[in-house]
């Protein structure tokens, strides 16, 4: 399993709805998992795929991208970056273990991105999407940063 289906109520809150929802993906072993703010989950999975998906775009050999140092450690960079700034702006991350992206010492996680862009994982499920869908994950990283330039000129705004 990748990813479970991820959903929630706008308002945080248990309701009947997902309740049933609940129990239609358990009835069809669909693995899934309800999360408190999903407009959180939502920043951190793009905040994860959009500089992999950058890396794809950047590298002169896209499906060997794996093998650009340059490209892992910019990628890295901006992994920590983003996971950085949204705990700085929301207080937690969510999942929580998305905060592996802060604390991996960059060399670490360069490498390990390195092992996974070259990987039968990240063949599948990275680099086949990244070149399927390049116009929509181009549009994603303009709104992604778009939204972070926003939230991060809001805070300054009110101190």
């Amino acid at each position: 399993m990748i990813q479970p289906t991820t959903f929630a109520e706008i308002s945080g809150n248990k309701s009947e709805k997902t309740k049933q929802f609940s129990k239609i993906l358990r009835h069809a072993h669909i693995p899934y998992q309800k999360v408190v703010d999903m407009h959180m989950w939502q920043l951190c999975h793009l905040a994860m795929v959009v500089p992999i998906a950058d890396a794809y775009y950047e590298a002169d050999c896209p499906e060997r991208a794996g093998k650009d140092w340059k490209i892992m450690k910019k990628t890295a960079k901006k992994l920590k970056r983003n996971f950085s700034f949204l705990r700085k702006q929301a207080g937690r991350l969510s999942p929580c273990k998305m905060n592996i992206f802060r604390f991996l010492p960059l060399p670490i996680m360069t490498i390990m991105l390195a092992v996974t862009f070259e990987s039968s994982f990240g063949d599948k499920f990275m680099y086949q999407h990244a070149r399927k869908a390049p116009n929509e994950m181009r549009e994603l990283h303009k709104q992604f940063y778009a939204y972070m330039k926003k939230l991060k000129e809001a805070r300054y705004e009110i101190l």
